[in-house]
């Protein structure tokens, strides 16, 4: 095999491994697949010991080890959150809630944990959950503060409101299609 097929190989068995961690992180599969990982490894470090003449194909290799590299910081991530009880697994879809860790505030009552209604006066939990969720996607965090959430929230809550004619709303902070998301939506 050529050093492009190999290159071609790589970039399957990576987006295989992502299924196989989402399908993990989902319950659908029971164990990590650490395996496929090893072998995803093991082929890495073959190639970055050869010395690639061609650019096209250095660049794209360079090109998928950046990105197992960011997927691979994801996945350790996501492994330590569920290890200590932050990370909460969801069966809907591609979505991920994240859960602060526990501190001595309890709940407001009828409230679910991790997902505060706006009217609570903390929203500071979310805020941490949201910039959270955005690392973990790799998304830039700059120039969100505390204060703009805080406006942006208030903003469509009005307008959540408005539309479904109530006062009891609800935030949700999730990961879906690898982006991070903030949803307002009325509590059911």
């Amino acid at each position: 095999m050529g050093a492009k097929e190999d290159i071609e190989f790589l970039e399957s068995k990576i987006a295989r491994l992502k299924v196989e961690y989402e399908q993990y992180f989902m319950r659908v599969l029971k164990r990590e697949p650490a395996k496929l990982r090893d072998e995803t490894e093991k082929l890495i470090l073959l190639y970055s010991n050869k010395n690639v003449t061609n650019t096209s194909i250095k660049f794209k290799y360079n090109s998928i080890v950046a990105r197992y590299n960011s997927y691979k910081q994801y996945w350790t991530r996501t492994l330590r959150a569920i290890e200590e009880g932050e990370f909460v697994r969801k069966s809907e879809g591609d979505e991920q809630a994240l859960r602060p860790p526990e501190t001595d505030r309890k709940p407001a009552p009828g409230a679910d944990e991790g997902r505060p209604k706006v009217n609570d006066k903390n929203i500071t939990g979310v805020y941490e959950r949201y910039i959270e969720a955005r690392k973990m996607c790799n998304e830039p965090t700059d120039g969100i503060t505390m204060e703009t959430l805080e406006r942006t929230v208030e903003e469509y809550k009005k307008k959540v409101e408005e539309k479904y004619n109530t006062k009891d709303i609800e935030l949700k902070v999730y990961i879906k299609d690898g982006k991070a998301k903030l949803a307002i939506t009325p509590k059911k």
